[in-house]
């Protein structure tokens, strides 16, 4: 008589081959559905991201003039747009304070400076009521929704 153990045959290796590949397709099929709208979310998130990257570098400003108006008692700024693409100023700064709620016009919603035909250029004024001192150096930058900026440095 046989004993228990001998009775036993072993599984075919062609059948346990097709088990362990059937069991890989499974794990594959499971892993690509998990990852797939991962990846997808991803790389939508950086086409966002290097979408705006791409505006923001076509955008250039510059600070063309800071006039310490004695009569208003203001430092008026004429920025302008020498840019590609409308550029929206949304901040201002004088020695590194923000100054952005004593700014006319006001920059609440932005002020927009469009760009204009190839070669022509924009300029606007934004005058800042702020009290200044004549002889002290004046640091001011002003800067876009793109996070773009100009700066300049004026003696009053």
């Amino acid at each position: 008589m046989k004993s228990l153990n001998q009775a036993r045959e072993a599984i075919s290796p062609v059948i346990s081959t097709l088990i362990i590949v059937a069991t890989v397709f499974a794990m594959f099929a499971i892993v690509f559905s998990w990852a797939t709208p991962t990846l997808t979310l991803t790389q939508s998130s950086a086409a966002l991201w290097y979408g705006g990257q791409e505006e923001a570098a076509r955008e250039r400003l510059t600070v063309e003039m800071v006039y310490f108006n004695q009569t208003s008692h203001t430092i008026d700024l004429y920025v302008r747009n020498v840019g590609a693409i409308d550029v929206k100023i949304v901040a201002v700064y004088v020695n590194g304070s923000d100054v952005t709620s004593r700014v006319t016009p006001t920059l609440a919603n932005g002020y927009r400076i469009p760009a204009q035909a190839p070669g022509a250029q924009s300029v606007a004024k934004l005058s800042i009521n702020q009290s200044w001192v004549k002889g002290e150096t004046y640091y001011v930058k002003v800067v876009t929704a793109r996070g773009g900026w100009a700066s300049a440095t004026a003696v009053a």
